[in-house]
């Protein structure tokens, strides 16, 4: 889980004025994982283009806060991100578990894109910063009485 640096203050403010901060920060996420969507498109493997644009993105607020995704529900999309057979073995990726590969199948090499997608925002602290900024937002809007 990330840190990040005067969420608290913003938190505050923002309930000081009565605001949904719930709906601030499902917005906040919501515009970083259309980041994530964004990167996750430019790396996939086109053929039919099928897999490119079933990448979706989806927030909500729950419970006990709010969560964003960035998925497919292509049947194949794991064989792509993280191959098949013996190939598929080969790449040295990390896997969930489950993912297990036939090493009597030749099979096809690993080609990520939803992965490096998320580790590139995770590093780069995109959807933190959409975070912030949604945040933001609304406190000036509040502030300014609008």
């Amino acid at each position: 889980m990330s840190e990040i640096k005067g969420l608290e203050e913003i938190l505050t403010s923002l309930s000081s004025f009565g605001a949904n901060i719930n709906e601030s920060a499902r917005k906040g996420l919501e515009r970083g994982a259309k980041k994530i969507q964004k990167n996750a498109k430019l790396l996939t493997p086109v053929d039919t283009g099928h897999l490119r644009n079933s990448i979706k993105t989806s927030s909500e607020i729950i419970a006990d806060g709010v969560k964003a995704q960035v998925f497919t529900n292509t049947e194949y999309a794991p064989y792509v991100e993280f191959g098949t057979g013996q190939k598929g073995a080969e790449s040295n990726i990390d896997r969930p578990d489950g993912i297990s590969y036939k090493r009597d199948w030749k099979g096809q090499k690993a080609q990520p894109y939803l992965s490096p997608a998320y580790l590139h925002a995770k590093n780069t602290g995109e959807v933190e910063q959409e975070l912030i900024k949604s945040l933001q937002q609304d406190i000036r809007k509040l502030e300014s009485g609008k």
